[in-house]
């Protein structure tokens, strides 16, 4: 589970530049996690089972997220 050291370690590689992947998203809680963190890119294997049916849900998850990562404004 993503807590908030690596929360903390994401945000500070962000405020770097250095851009920070998270990997294991299969879920729409997760892809907001990511979102939250500040990541630039993350991979999971969601669309290998069952991609006629996942691919929309991964689009309507896409199309929630803030256009603008959030962590990236914090002072975390």
């Amino acid at each position: 589970m993503a807590g908030p050291a690596a929360r903390r370690l994401a945000v500070q590689a962000r405020s770097y530049g250095l851009n920070v992947h998270m990997g294991r998203v299969n879920s729409r809680r997760r892809l907001h996690i990511a979102q939250d963190f500040g990541c630039t890119g993350c991979d999971g294997t969601y669309l290998t089972f069952g991609p006629t049916t996942n691919l929309p849900r991964l689009l309507t998850w896409m199309d929630e997220l803030p256009a603008v990562p959030t962590a990236l404004g914090d002072n975390a």
